[in-house]
């Protein structure tokens, strides 16, 4: 990277934007507390499945037509009921860290993200299922959480439950590395090469880091993706398959029954 990792501290944290909140609005900060665990996603098919199932209204569109993106709200889990945080993130890496890390502050310990991604492999077509288990961090955010040595993963526990919920939801979910991008017009030729001969599974904007600030808070994040289009071949793209929007949405209740199950036991205990 241009710039060497800076561990002075920042000048603008989330707990400051949390306590001016508090301050304009005459609320305290503990009648804006979230649940321990959240659900995310970036998609809106899979965000008013998400929503449906929590019992969360989405918010309505703006004049133009554009979703609103960004507002954490409280749901329960469909079977036992338990309360747990939910929000559309929105999509690339600076701005989804942003809405994470005022969702950290208010209590979330535990995120599992839902998302999708280009497959670099023959043997994921597209609505395939992938627990991600770490990231190459070829974006910019998580350089600014970490030092460029320092590996970006997934908790260990969080996606081993990702991947048991997948499959019990009918899923065949995989493990597998990710290839972190702010420039998806930039996945050449020579990148996806490359990658591909790594051993990389997929390619998408968030994992590296969301795993960062994630591991610099002390928070549990896991990710599960659905594959959304194929770049082992001339690119084929499934944004609007049934398949793909099928995984997508099984993902969502995959995601679920992994929260159901954290908001019955303690949280996990690693955060690598």
């Amino acid at each position: 990277m241009p710039w060497p990792y800076d561990p002075s501290p920042p000048h603008i944290t989330p707990e400051m934007l949390l306590a001016d909140r508090c301050k304009r609005e005459g609320v305290t900060p503990e009648s804006l507390a979230l649940p321990p665990v959240l659900v995310a996603t970036f998609q809106g098919a899979s965000y008013r499945h998400l929503a449906a199932r929590t019992g969360v209204t989405p918010p309505p569109a703006r004049q133009d037509g554009t979703a609103v993106v960004g507002g954490t709200a409280i749901g329960k889990t469909p079977d036992g009921g338990h309360p747990i945080a939910v929000v559309r993130l929105p999509a690339g890496a600076p701005t989804a860290v942003v809405v994470l890390e005022s969702a950290f502050v208010r209590g979330v310990q535990t995120v599992l993200v839902v998302g999708s991604a280009g497959s670099l492999r023959s043997g994921l077509p597209l609505g395939s299922t992938v627990v991600v288990t770490d990231a190459v961090r070829e974006e910019g955010t998580s350089y600014h959480y970490l030092p460029a040595g320092v590996p970006t993963c997934a908790n260990a526990e969080i996606s081993a439950l990702l991947l048991q919920s997948a499959a019990a939801c009918g899923a065949n979910p995989v493990r597998g590395p990710t290839w972190t991008t702010d420039a998806p017009f930039r996945e050449t030729a020579g990148a996806i090469e490359r990658h591909q001969d790594a051993g990389v599974a997929v390619v998408e904007m968030e994992a590296a880091a969301i795993f960062a600030v994630a591991q610099v808070r002390g928070v549990h994040a896991g990710l599960l993706v659905a594959v959304s289009d194929e770049l082992f071949v001339p690119w084929r793209p499934g944004f609007h398959d049934e398949t793909y929007l099928t995984a997508l949405t099984r993902g969502i209740d995959a995601a679920l029954l992994a929260a159901e199950q954290l908001a019955q036991s303690s949280p996990p205990t690693t955060h690598r």
